[in-house]
């Protein structure tokens, strides 16, 4: 029987069930703190009694069950306590105030918490069993007439209710760990009582008589598996994670946990004689060099057995295969031995001694005493070609380290390892919970769904981590795949903003003694677990689209992004700008007019063209897809107007008439000596207040007023020369006009956005841009202006030519056109 199965119990007698937990707290509590669980649990009886008196059931076993879990990580009496009375509270049995008054404020304010995370996970139920019903109800509603259509579409159907779910689920899971993330940061015991609560759920789901709902037991084993075992692996707590992990294992893939079982089983009678020679080994040179040591051999979990046997074997897809591919003597540390002393310096003898008994296998020494883990696991680690030439890896630790490994986070309130006084350890622990509140503040800033928050929490916090050091030896614990920027972040915010690059320092040893060697690594490096990084800074340097490429933490990326949008917005206007004009451009279309871009806002849900301009510079809108959108919406608007041209054709011809509608829009000039007549300026030639100009009546659309030199005009005069009418610019007020203009400069890298910047500080929109260079390396800039008058565009002309390797500025008229065309 393994140790998950010998560990795996009932309590039946709460008598029995109370002598054991008095047992558990009295070999590691103080007498005071003993008699403080003492009244806990006299409190707790006291209730269950005047519960069962007044027909309700509060069932003891489960609240003496959690509280034995919380003695046996050797909590205080603080934890114990919460143990023991929160069901009683949360059943409304027992009021907080009470337990306020009698048993402390500390233990009042770990229960609150605890029933905050608690009416979180009952309304995560809740919605998820009303997300259900109201599918349930819609299908019932549904018509007779449908059935057919229904029978058809039912996988759809079913496909998206399962996504519905999953989306509640992930709703309230993201709102459960965010609460449990503060929870810990304020007091830990809170998650610790969490903790032991889920453990004794997952206890009583793997019973062989367990008639629960299945569907709940498999969410509860899922969660187990992607949030609570992790978590206790990042607080030190490594039996209770390796517990979860296999209790998880069993719910959720149990034909392959079956197997498993099998092969760890049949692995254990097999090296049974084997790992008894060398433990005997063990113990006789432990004596000989006068260390006393307590020395045990065992087979790893069945979860870890099973990932490592998934990690050799690759991706196989079924059990079938993996039975095929499985290689279980590949597996190095299959056996692991433990060796307990009494000091760390103990530790350094006892490795040195079985480095000169069996040769150690090359970069499998790790020394965790000189750099702990951030959760406080110490000890020394090595892999070694033991009897027979087999390896095996062996640990070694003090008893303290031992507890520490086993119960992680709680030791420290055994050793009251908390507040001003408490160790290194225990500070960086207490400050990697501060963290995890600060981390998730910055990934929901980052205005993360609920998915993508949750999917952050399994990679970056909960997935396996490789442990990585600054040049000043402190450790900084990053998921597997990290590279040198999730490192700089990592670090500070502000030497993530400035990364230039990084070096990674190793050491070499060599006959005449050690050397450092530095060399320089590219930012999207893979970092390895164990390497010194030195990231190198540089005031010009700061994020680009490519880091987010780099990245591979939620936390790294979500600091780019903020930057980005924070600096990167005006450049990513112009961007978006030049590539929707591409895009427009190859649809035939030139400009698009005011009310198209508030058309567009509307279709994309952001509150100015600029913000649309900004997430198509950004990536996040696809510049095709806006121009096919409102290529579409354009098609629609001609149908319309075509059919209503063709129907005036076929009436008399237009007539000017003497007045105007009071509707008619404000831009307005004088036509023919009469003022009020519907005007809009050309597109083609973009005419401007002093230019002359002429008029075109159009049919529906009024008049059309062109400048005099228009090519158009010239056209217009020949073929419909009586709508041809002279124009003034008397009583106009239009709010802007569209200028194009031409810059002539010597080209240079970083001339466009030096020139965007002066256009945007003067206040002046750009709508289209268009470049060309000729073989002597000058280049024409062609792009049009919205102005609100010439004194504003002359302004800006001034500001433009004082742009370093700017030659000359002034309004398009048609003449460089034919300039380039004739250098070409």
């Amino acid at each position: 029987m393994n140790r998950l199965l010998e560990e795996q119990y009932t309590i039946q007698d709460v008598s029995a069930a109370t002598v054991q937990l008095l047992a558990l707290v009295q070999s590691h509590m103080s007498a005071s703190e003993v008699e403080r669980v003492q009244h806990a649990l006299k409190i707790v009886q006291e209730t269950c009694q005047e519960a069962t008196s007044t027909g309700r059931l509060l069932p003891l076993e489960h609240a003496l069950t959690v509280a034995i879990i919380l003695a046996r990580m050797h909590i205080d009496a603080v934890g114990v306590c919460a143990g023991l009375v929160f069901e009683a509270v949360d059943a409304k049995l027992l009021s907080l105030e009470r337990v306020k008054q009698e048993l402390g404020l500390p233990l009042a304010h770990v229960i609150d918490s605890m029933l905050r995370l608690n009416i979180l996970e009952r309304k995560k139920q809740t919605v998820v069993e009303a997300a259900v019903n109201a599918q349930s109800a819609q299908q019932k509603g549904t018509r007779k007439g449908q059935e057919e259509r229904e029978e058809k579409n039912s996988g759809a159907s079913e496909e998206n209710k399962k996504r519905r779910n999953r989306e509640v689920q992930h709703h309230q899971q993201a709102e459960t760990v965010r609460k449990m993330f503060v929870a810990m940061a304020e007091d830990p015991r809170v998650v610790l009582l969490k903790l032991a609560y889920r453990l004794n759920t997952m206890r009583l789901m793997c019973l062989p008589d367990y008639t629960g709902d299945l569907q709940e037991r498999v969410t509860v084993a899922q969660e187990s598996r992607e949030i609570y075992a992790p978590l206790a692996g990042r607080l030190g707590m490594s039996r209770m994670e390796s517990e979860l992990e296999d209790l998880a294992f069993q719910i959720l893939e149990p034909e392959t946990y079956e197997w498993v079982r099998q092969v760890v089983e049949m692995e254990s009678k097999q090296w049974r004689s084997y790992v008894d020679r060398v433990c005997a080994i063990l113990r006789q040179e432990m004596v000989a060099i006068g260390v006393q040591a307590i020395v045990s051999g065992r087979v790893k979990h069945l979860y870890s057995f099973y990932k490592k046997l998934l990690r050799n074997a690759g991706d196989v897809g079924s059990l079938e295969n993996l039975k095929k591919a499985a290689d279980v003597s590949q597996i190095h540390d299959v056996i692991a031995f433990r060796i307990l002393v009494d000091t760390a310096p103990d530790c350094y003898l006892v490795l040195g001694h079985i480095h000169s008994l069996w040769k150690p296998k090359e970069g499998r020494i790790k020394d965790l005493i000189a750099n702990p883990k951030p959760n406080g696991y110490s000890a020394l680690h090595t892999t070694v070609f033991c009897l027979d030439d087999h390896l095996a890896e062996v640990q070694i630790r003090t008893h303290a380290m031992h507890e520490m490994a086993e119960y992680g986070v709680a030791m420290h309130w055994h050793y009251k390892d908390v507040g001003d006084t408490a160790s290194a350890s225990a500070k960086e622990l207490l400050s990697w919970l501060r963290q995890l509140t600060e981390w998730q503040r910055d990934i929901r800033a980052a205005h993360t769904s609920d998915t993508e928050f949750a999917n952050a929490v399994k990679h970056d916090i909960f997935q396996e981590q490789i442990f990585v050091f600054t040049p000043k030896g402190e450790v900084k614990d990053l998921p597997v795949g990290s590279t040198p920027l999730d490192f700089a972040y990592r670090v500070h915010t502000k030497v993530g903003d400035h990364c230039a690059g990084a070096r990674i320092i190793t050491e070499i040893s060599r006959g005449d003694g050690d050397r450092l060697v530095t060399r320089m690594v590219p930012l999207d490096y893979e970092l390895k677990s164990g390497e010194i990084v030195d990231i190198v800074t540089s005031r010009s340097a700061h994020p680009t689209r490519d880091w987010l490429r780099f990245a591979r933490t939620a936390a790294a990326k979500s600091k780019i992004r903020r930057y980005l949008k924070t600096h990167e917005r005006d450049i990513n206007i112009q961007i978006g700008r030049e590539r929707l004009d591409k895009a427009l451009g190859t649809r035939g279309i030139v400009a698009v007019n005011e009310e198209a871009e508030n058309w567009l806002c509307g279709e994309y849900h952001v509150a100015s063209f600029a913000d649309l301009l900004a997430s198509i510079g950004a990536n996040d809108i696809r510049p095709h897809a806006v121009a096919v959108k409102l290529t579409e919406r354009w098609q629609q608007l001609r149908e319309g107007k075509d059919a209503k041209e063709t129907k005036e054709k076929e009436e008399e011809p237009v007539t000017l008439p003497a007045s105007t509608n009071k509707q008619l829009s404000s831009t307005r000039l004088q036509v023919a000596g009469v003022s009020g007549l519907l005007t809009r300026l050309a597109n083609c030639c973009c005419p401007l207040p002093s230019d002359e100009i002429v008029g075109f009546i159009s049919r529906g659309r009024g008049v059309i007023v062109h400048r005099a030199d228009c090519w158009n005009v010239s056209r217009y005069r020949q073929s419909d020369q009586e709508r041809v009418i002279d124009v003034n610019w008397v009583s106009m007020s239009q709010p802007h006009y569209r200028a194009p203009i031409v810059i002539v400069a010597h080209d240079r890298r970083g001339l466009i956005r030096d020139i965007a910047t002066v256009v945007s500080e003067v206040g002046v929109n750009m709508t289209t841009v268009t470049t060309h260079v000729n073989a002597k390396h000058e280049v024409f800039i062609n792009t049009t202006l919205e102005i609100e008058g010439l004194e504003q565009m002359y302004r800006l002309f001034a500001r433009l030519e004082k742009v370093k390797d700017v030659v000359h500025v002034e309004r398009e008229l048609g003449k460089w056109t034919n300039a380039q065309s004739t250098k070409q």
